[in-house]
């Protein structure tokens, strides 16, 4: 009827398990079909604010080429060259005979952008320049077969051509005109250094977004504007930084004459008068906020996950430790009975028989007892623990009785336990508890060793405290598993494929009491292959202040082997 019930329960908790889950899993689509529909909003919102912002970058760029256009094509290159078309009509020679303009006139300043001049008079191959600049490897020949071209085309509505050439790896802009129907063709390199301060003061001269947006507020300050010649090398840049996602590009034509042919001007608004632009303004990422309450959901989910499947792994943990902790009673208990008919039924043919009976009812009852001890001493773990009652020991005599005591278990098992104690090595121990773990030691290192081995038992002091190290010649424990081995109910993949018997407990107890002491254990490789399992206790000078537990009175402590 108890077997029922439990099912039932079982049952019970396992619905209510799956409604749990069920129930996560719903709100966790739900919060991730709001966020989904969140983000599709914002994305919306931000893209139609990208593209107001790009609108404007562009009206930007256009406002600005048209104000750069007019300032260097009309006041600068048409200026400059109508003075010079003058001067090469009242006279046919060169150099031409320029007079210095007045300082502060509009020649004066279109004459600043002249790197150099040249002339050139293509039926007689004649090639005369004003300044060293057109020396350079490969102008020369540039301009005169672009001259002997020249003369053949009609002359531009403007009255000159504009022309950008790569000559040796070096950008130049050349400003070409004729005299009339002649074979004369003359004009001037640009000062591309001058270009540079004319495309600043085309930015500087006024507000690029027309006044009536935000009132004026929106001043050049606020606009990035790079502008870039048909070689890709930047000539005027407004500032350093923008928002590569607001950046627009233009690439410029023959407008005007060809002034900025395949020069490219890209522009872009600062985000953060995006408000005064657009309503509402660029949307703040709301991403940070989904995903924490995304996150906190999935948290959450896998919590509950956790707490489940840690539910499930702890009745699989009670039902796997009820199956090996009456595995191991049952095989000494079916000892025990069997002996003790035959004793009882007196169906032994000797003296040695019965004596060996004895011996085995004995070792059983005595495993049978380690068996028990460990078990309470595993569940009064996080209870309320017995008291430890600590006094300053002989090690190598505690050592030696407990020995003394594991040997008929040993002998059964066909192996030998040696010692090397030293007998000075004292510490502030509880007898009890030491037995029990150096019991537990011997026990693995019986188990899971070979038959006919050699476990040495060994007690010295280090500069740290007083070390016991119980080796065995066993096939070792993997360095991976080396921390695990101590938590409870852990056993090794090889222990658990094999006919083994064993609760998984042991080495959690030796732990459990070697901490108290204030002591440390861990386990290393033996030098015989196999594993050294050590356990160091504090010296006694190093625990005197820490022993407060003084109950009983120190002759009832003492078991003979304290100094």
């Amino acid at each position: 009827m108890r077997i029922f019930t439990h099912n039932r329960s079982l049952g019970a908790n396992g619905s209510r398990s799956r409604l749990v889950m069920g129930l996560l899993v719903l709100i966790l689509f739900l919060v991730l079909s709001l966020a989904w529909q969140a983000s599709r909003t914002m994305q919306t919102h931000s893209a139609t604010a990208t593209r107001v912002l790009q609108d404007y970058a562009r009206l930007v760029a256009d406002e600005y080429l048209r104000r750069a256009m007019a300032e260097i094509g009309y006041y600068g290159y048409y200026t400059h060259m109508n003075v010079l078309r003058r001067l090469a009509l009242e006279d046919p020679g060169f150099p031409f005979a320029v007079t210095e303009p007045e300082v502060g006139s509009l020649e004066e300043r279109a004459s600043r952008l002249v790197d150099y001049l040249f002339f050139i008079d293509t039926s007689n191959a004649d090639f005369q320049t004003s300044g060293e600049a057109a020396n350079a490897p490969g102008i020369k020949d540039y301009l005169s077969q672009r001259a002997a071209r020249f003369v053949q085309e009609p002359l531009p509505e403007t009255g000159f051509a504009i022309e950008h050439a790569n000559i040796g790896g070096q950008p130049h802009t050349f400003i070409i005109s004729k005299v009339d129907e002649t074979s004369r063709v003359f004009g001037f390199a640009v000062n591309r250094l001058e270009l540079s301060t004319w495309l600043r003061r085309a930015f500087d001269k006024d507000m690029l977004l027309p006044k009536s947006l935000a009132e004026g507020a929106i001043t050049n300050e606020f606009i990035y504007l790079r502008f870039a010649d048909d070689n890709g090398q930047v000539m005027f840049e407004s500032r350093q930084d923008y928002d590569p996602y607001l950046l627009i590009s233009k690439s410029i034509e023959d407008e005007y004459a060809g002034i900025f042919r395949a020069h490219t001007i890209n522009a872009a608004i600062d985000p953060m008068i995006a408000e005064s632009l657009v309503i509402g303004g660029l949307p703040r990422s709301r991403l940070p906020v989904l995903f924490a309450v995304i996150l906190l959901t999935v948290g959450l989910l896998v919590a509950a996950i956790r707490q489940l499947q840690r539910e499930q792994a702890l009745m699989k943990l009670r039902a796997d430790f009820l199956s090996e902790v009456s595995h191991e009673l049952r095989t000494p208990l079916t000892q025990i009975r069997m002996f003790a008919e035959t004793l009882l039924y007196e169906r032994f043919r000797s003296a040695d028989d019965r004596r060996r009976a004895l011996e085995i009812i004995d070792r059983e009852s005595q495993r049978l007892i380690h068996l028990v001890e460990n078990v309470l001493r595993f569940s009064d773990r996080k209870g309320d623990q017995r008291k430890l009652y600590a006094v300053d020991s002989n090690l190598a005599r505690l050592v030696v009785r407990v020995v003394n005591e594991f040997q008929p278990l040993a002998k059964s098992a066909g192996a030998t336990v040696r010692t090397e104690l030293d007998p000075a090595a004292v510490a502030l121990v509880d007898s009890d508890a030491l037995r029990q773990i150096l019991l537990n030691l011997l026990d693995n290192a019986i188990k899971y060793g070979p038959k006919d081995q050699q476990v040495r038992v060994a007690v010295n002091e280090h500069p740290h405290g007083v070390q016991i190290r119980v080796t065995d010649q066993g096939p070792g424990v993997p360095r991976v598993d080396r921390e695990r081995i101590w938590g409870g109910y852990y056993r090794l993949d090889r222990e658990r494929r094999s006919a083994i018997a064993g609760t998984g407990i042991g080495l959690a107890v030796v732990r459990e009491l070697v901490g108290r002491h204030g002591g440390k254990t861990w386990v290393e490789d033996g030098p015989d292959g196999g594993a050294c399992f050590v356990v160091e206790f504090p010296k006694a000078a190093l625990q005197e202040e820490r022993t407060t537990e003084r109950d009983r009175p120190s002759a009832n402590l003492d078991t003979g082997d304290s100094p």
